[in-house]
């Protein structure tokens, strides 16, 4: 695969969400809305937003193939196509669908490429903020062009802010009282921009570890200085779609010291 020009890929995600995502922000309407499975929304917009990219990602690169959220749910078999060698691009065209169908504007586009079971590239864009997080394996990690880096806190576990989710809020309640808060804003790209921003010190999900929510801010969140792993420490795998523990913390000490509070709250 030869190098992609990430510039080129920021504006194309930038250029779909203004034409299919932001259009439909607040002005949905009821059929416009339906379940996957019961608690699971897909929009308009997720459906036209994943067609426009799958088009410009594969006319960008020919030869690469799609695993895109919303035509996994009709095709589970297409997660098979992360096995193979072509390079293939994840799409996730509205994290946070719930946030967006309400007018909560805490949701956002993630696209990654992944070949080899390894991400090579990562995006991460935020509309409403018109906020963009990528990185290339290697080559750190830029939020809106700026490098970023993870801010490591200080040794006071009573004064972190932790971004959680896979579970309601109160499935954190018993451990609470250690943090000096802990966000659930159900959109793992917020919890993830939150994070790179500073705004929070570590992000904690405790369920599903799906490739079109993690692939992206994994790769980006390493290549910004964080320790990113599953369950007991293994490094996390872009072909893997099941339950699985996984954290970002601003280097493995941080890391080591969260794991055993927050893994025994891991759904399995």
């Amino acid at each position: 695969m030869n190098d992609v020009d990430t510039e080129k890929i920021a504006n194309l995600i930038c250029q779909v969400a203004a034409t299919e995502i932001m259009p439909r922000f607040n002005n949905l309407r009821q059929a416009d809305i339906r379940e996957k499975k019961p608690g699971d929304l897909v929009t308009a917009a997720d459906e036209a937003a994943e067609e426009a990219l799958t088009r410009l990602l594969q006319e960008y690169l020919p030869g690469s193939l799609v695993v895109g959220e919303e035509a996994v749910s009709k095709d589970p078999a297409m997660l098979g196509r992360l096995k193979k060698r072509e390079p293939v691009w994840i799409i996730d065209p509205v994290d946070g669908t719930s946030n967006f169908a309400k007018g909560n504007p805490q949701f956002g586009v993630y696209v990654a490429l992944v070949q080899g079971g390894v991400t090579r590239y990562a995006w991460a864009y935020d509309p409403p903020g018109d906020r963009m997080a990528l990185a290339a394996q290697g080559a750190g990690a830029r939020l809106n062009g700026r490098r970023i880096t993870v801010t490591i806190p200080p040794g006071d576990m009573k004064q972190l802010v932790g971004q959680c989710d896979g579970a309601p809020a109160a499935h954190f309640d018993s451990v609470r009282p250690l943090f000096r808060e802990l966000v659930k804003s159900g959109c793992c790209l917020h919890d993830y921009m939150n994070f790179l921003t500073g705004r929070a010190d570590f992000v904690a999900h405790v369920d599903w570890t799906t490739p079109w929510d993690h692939a992206a801010p994994d790769l980006i969140a390493r290549e910004a200085g964080a320790w990113v792993a599953l369950d007991n420490g293994r490094p996390y795998d872009p072909s893997q779609c099941r339950r699985a523990f996984m954290m970002a913390a601003p280097g493995k000490m941080w890391w080591d010291r969260l794991q055993p509070i927050f893994y025994p709250l891991h759904v399995a």
